[in-house]
């Protein structure tokens, strides 16, 4: 049986919470280590449990600390204690690493379909190494005519492998402008790609 915490003790260490998070607001670096010992553990528990990846999850729990130590100024304490603000923080960036992987594998495999990979115990035809050099080409022709915007979107999202929330943190711009400009260069590319292959 969970034991129950007392109220007191429970309205204690939310209030230190928040005066933590004051603090590291501030740039205090004795406060960031501390709320770092007191909910790193739980905080990779969560992310773990969310990715099912050692790997991923020390790569978002960096991710997590990270902006924890950068955006601790937009903390609202009337939307919830500092732990479950961070909480909804690590899982959202957990599911958008796995949606990102989700998509890269998509595509790998689209460009794998697209472009005929040859296994090595066949033999592949001059025809059939010509067809795949003109698809190549007409890929990279196809990525040349999407804006430059949309062309920056898709490569940090689909080759350098960043979410789009981070790539919205690397452009400074709203995550719904990225989400917009990705889809919208996605559509355009596979409109381009079709149109070559009629």
């Amino acid at each position: 049986m969970t034991a129950q915490m007392d109220p007191d003790l429970a309205g204690a260490i939310a209030a230190e919470d928040m005066k933590l998070m004051e603090r590291i607001a501030h740039k205090d670096a004795a406060a960031f280590n501390q709320f770092y010992r007191r909910y790193g553990g739980l905080l990779f528990s969560t992310i773990s449990k969310v990715l099912n990846d050692h790997h991923d999850a020390e790569d978002i729990m960096q991710e997590v600390m990270v902006q924890l130590w950068q955006k601790a100024h937009l903390y609202e304490p009337r939307k919830g204690k500092p732990l479950t603000w961070l909480t909804t923080m690590a899982k959202n960036r957990a599911i958008d690493r796995i949606r990102s992987k989700q998509r890269r594998s998509r595509l790998s495999e689209e460009f794998t379909s697209e472009h005929h990979v040859t296994q090595p115990e066949f033999d592949e035809s001059g025809h059939d190494i010509l067809q795949t050099k003109e698809r190549d080409t007409n890929l990279r022709q196809a990525v040349t005519k999407l804006t430059p915007d949309q062309q920056q979107a898709i490569k940090l999202t689909y080759f350098d492998g960043l979410t789009q929330a981070e790539v919205a943190e690397r452009l400074h711009e709203p995550l719904g402008t990225i989400k917009a400009r990705i889809r919208r260069g996605v559509t355009r590319l596979e409109d381009l790609m079709r149109s070559k292959t009629r």
